[in-house]
């Protein structure tokens, strides 16, 4: 799942196993360049209302098909349910998956290439209609409207279900073909979906997590303008998607209809949660550290601004209010191999990057761990290498940058640098500039609307030499990561994460052998090759490994780390009662 670096078996399926090193503790004892884990103690009463405070301008969408961007995901968690979801648990306990919509976390066959879920009784819709198969049959199925190429609505999802679901080439979903069927989704009774895949998935029941699985109501489709109809336990009382002439609005209110005995890991504390997009978070850091009561509620979904980091920590009345910890996230700069050709040259980038004065500027290592791989260390499949000997040098060589540039003797002197449009990427965007100037490149830097950035990036016209992005594994893993980020089968116009735009055949083949295999330790084993594989073709420069420092008001409840958004849990937010 796409992340911003301001801040994407059978029976009961547990990633536990997989995720027990998810969380990381950090050195328990506070110091300028150290956070321990933590969270905001004390369960949230029922009522009232959480503010949600945010530098991006919005959501450019809350369709579930279209959601691929860790804060919408987190925020849609309010209002449509998925076939399965994680716990709603701090730490490792949250890394179990759990039925949700389903009864259960699926039923396979033996090849793990069919997938059955029932669903629970008594859901509903917002409007009081029950959810059928039928709905989740159509909202699978609106994934492949990616097919209309030009005239595709539903874009900027995750390929995984165009990728898996067995359909023929030509079927173009739902929204267009809404009564042709197809053997990759059928209902087998009203409540029973039964999913048929073009290879053996085991970890398929962690990919219906994802909303791109999720119930959409047919008669309530409008193509690229459709609001969710809500499952969740709230609707959305007011929504605007962000625009390039004003903020968005995103409001939720409860939802009467939701049933929270159907419903295993939401707690629906407050009335309303409401976004504010476009906030100054220097402005908001400092209104709740002065105790501003307007703040008492809020809750900054970023980190704390680097000015205000260690007023922060070294307040225990603050630290109580923050919740904080590391992430299996990564900061990351994608090099795109279709306009850097060769090799060498994308390896003298990746010798040139300070990644040192990169993190100096987002308030040093209190807010991240200098990367060397893009699956970070406490996933499973991690391989610890260093290709490049740059493990111990942060600040890069540019020296051999310039050796191999010269060797090279044809590399662009010119290149374009995509970033979002923050305060905090235009500081580091232009220490790219900078470090590579030395080198006699020119970077111009090319700033995008955060609330647009990955859905501008979808389309390879939007697209330039080097992209700033971020990850957070859809589940643990290096099928979780890598195949979205470099196998040419995902290069998919409209729904892409491959801003390196590599396809290259052996990478795919490795990709393709890792995802089949049986055993899980080799599994682990051949997706760490992969990712050291890649990392040869200098096909990006991973930068950090995220932290998450968010300051919350003193009167918000239940604010915890979900390591799954590498953010606040949203749907376990709440306010203090009034007898506390």
């Amino acid at each position: 799942m796409r992340a911003f670096s301001t801040n994407r078996r059978g029976g009961r399926f547990s990633r536990a196993a997989l995720a027990a090193a998810l969380v990381v503790a950090v050195a328990s004892a506070c110091t300028p360049d150290e956070a321990e884990d933590t969270g905001v103690s004390g369960e949230p009463a029922r009522g009232g209302t959480v503010r949600v405070l945010t530098q991006i301008g919005g959501f450019d969408t809350l369709d579930p098909q279209r959601l691929f961007v860790t804060s919408q995901l987190n925020a849609s968690k309010l209002i449509t349910r998925t076939l399965t979801t994680f716990a709603a648990a701090p730490g490792v306990a949250g890394s179990e998956l759990v039925g949700d919509l389903a009864t259960d976390t699926g039923r396979p066959n033996k090849d793990f290439t069919v997938w059955e879920f029932t669903l629970r009784q008594g859901i509903k819709w917002e409007n009081g209609e029950t959810v059928t198969c039928e709905d989740v049959r159509y909202g699978v199925l609106r994934n492949f409207d990616i097919r209309n190429a030009d005239d595709a609505v539903i874009v900027s999802g995750p390929p995984y279900p165009v990728k898996w679901l067995d359909v023929p080439q030509d079927y173009t979903g739902s929204l267009t073909e809404p009564e042709t069927h197809v053997p990759g989704a059928v209902c087998i009774d009203d409540r029973t979906i039964r999913f048929k895949l073009t290879e053996s998935i085991p970890h398929f029941p962690a990919g219906v997590a994802m909303p791109a699985f999720s119930p959409v109501p047919a008669g309530s489709d409008t193509g690229a303008d459709y609001v969710p109809v809500a499952t969740g336990p709230y609707k959305l009382a007011e929504f605007q998607p962000l625009t390039s002439d004003s903020v968005g609005v995103a409001v939720f209110e409860r939802n009467d209809q939701w049933d929270a005995e159907t419903d295993p890991v939401r707690s629906a504390s407050p009335d309303r949660v409401e976004f504010e997009f476009g906030v100054d978070l220097e402005h908001a850091a400092q209104q709740i550290i002065t105790g501003n009561p307007d703040y008492d509620n809020a809750v900054m979904y970023e980190n704390v601004p680097a000015n205000y980091i260690q007023q922060v920590i070294n307040d225990a009345q603050l630290m109580s209010q923050t919740v904080t910890g590391s992430t299996s996230s990564i900061t990351y700069m994608a090099i795109n191999t279709e306009t850097v050709t060769d090799v060498e040259c994308r390896q003298a980038l990746v010798y040139g990057f300070n990644k040192r004065k990169y993190l100096d500027i987002r308030g040093g290592q209190i807010f991240g761990e200098y990367a060397s791989s893009m699956i970070a260390p406490d996933d499973p499949a991690h391989k610890d290498f260093d290709i490049y000997g740059l493990n111990g040098s942060p600040e890069g060589d540019l020296n051999r940058a310039q050796q191999l540039l010269d060797e090279a003797g044809d590399c662009p002197t010119t290149l374009t640098l995509d970033a979002p449009d923050t305060p905090a990427n235009k500081l580091t965007a232009q220490t790219v500039v900078d470090t590579y100037g030395r080198l006699g490149i020119s970077v111009k830097v090319n700033l995008i609307d955060p609330g647009v950035y990955y859905s501008e990036l979808d389309f390879e016209k939007n697209q330039h030499d080097l992209v700033i992005s971020g990850w957070a594994p859809d589940w643990p893993g290096g099928s979780g990561v890598l195949p979205a980020l470099y196998h040419g089968d995902l290069l998919v116009e409209g729904s892409n994460s491959n801003y390196s735009r590599l396809d290259d055949p052996e990478i795919n083949t490795l990709m393709d052998e890792a995802a089949a295999a049986g055993d899980l330790a080799e599994s682990n084993r051949l997706w760490g090759e992969v990712d050291e594989a890649v990392h040869a073709l200098a096909a990006s420069v991973p930068i950090s490994y995220m932290k998450a420092v968010s300051l919350c008001g003193p009167k918000v409840r239940g604010a915890f780390l979900n390591s799954q958004w590498g953010a606040v849990d949203i749907s376990s937010l709440g306010v203090v009662g009034d007898t506390e």
